[in-house]
């Protein structure tokens, strides 16, 4: 008997453990983000707690991460820059393009993409070594206000105006995930820790945005911010969170190895 009551307080030792471990794992998440200002830094999404580190000198269409490099484009000629995410200063890539990118510049886990024009968006693929931009085709939708593409994930989201798309990177056609409510207007996305998180210009909030309806919410007890136009991930290269499964094996770890001292012992 009581060999049966150590072993289950080495049990619930363990238990204890592994939701402590789960809970100190998750830390805040953070990005790099460009202002309209020109104005750059870090800003926990957790909090809207804005750091400025320096700035871009241009009013940025939005943000970009490609090869593990931070990228910027401007937003009145479509000239590609690369970041430096130390101070925020600027080394253009190539010729301007020519092409107002009003509709905004984002990435996906690998590619640089704009979206250009007004009353019919068209998506472009970017040169992240020439700055050269390649049609890929006619979104379907209107321009509307506040909007940018996503940063950091598989999927290309964007927001435009009230409402969340996905677009199409091979044929550039937008689809249409829902609308962010509650007045939320969506300026810059990005995906960090498996959350994609929005900086809402109509509630000036950072908001947690479900991929499934579209849905936007600020983060809790958040602060006041405005003027976010591009948001990348911080680190540049993302390293994925531990799982519940690798949790759930590190608890077994411990456990076997609680056992063994407990036997050992006896």
């Amino acid at each position: 008997m009581g060999i049966l009551i150590a072993n289950s307080r080495v049990a619930l030792c363990c238990v204890a453990l592994f939701m402590l471990s789960a809970v100190g794992l998750k830390a805040d998440n953070f990005a790099y983000a460009g202002l309209g200002s020109g104005g750059f830094g870090t800003i926990d999404l957790n909090t809207g707690l804005f750091t400025p580190l320096g700035n871009l000198g241009q009013t940025p269409a939005g943000l970009a991460v490609a090869g593990g490099s931070l990228f910027a484009t401007s937003y009145g000629n479509g000239t590609l820059y690369q970041v430096n995410p130390a101070n925020g200063s600027l080394t253009q890539i190539g010729s301007p393009s020519g092409i107002f990118y009003s509709g905004g510049f984002g990435s996906t886990m690998s590619s640089l993409y704009a979206v250009g024009g007004s009353s019919n968006l068209v998506l472009y693929s970017i040169n992240s070594s020439t700055g050269a931009a390649t049609p890929i085709g006619l979104t379907g939708i209107s321009l509307g206000p506040w909007r940018d593409l996503s940063v950091n994930s598989s999927t290309l989201y964007y927001g435009n105006g009230a409402d969340l798309y996905t677009l199409n990177t091979t044929t550039g056609l937008a689809t249409l995930v829902g609308a962010f409510g509650n007045g939320a207007v969506i300026g810059a996305l990005v995906t960090q820790g498996g959350i994609l998180y929005g900086g809402d210009e109509g509630n000036f909030t950072i908001d947690t945005i479900n991929t499934t309806t579209g849905a936007a919410t600020p983060v809790p007890g958040g602060m006041i911010v405005s003027d976010i136009w591009g948001l990348a991930p911080v680190p540049l290269t993302s390293v994925p969170e531990p799982g519940s499964l690798t949790l759930f094996v590190g608890g077994l770890l411990g456990l076997a190895a609680m056992a063994r001292r407990h036997c050992g012992s006896n």
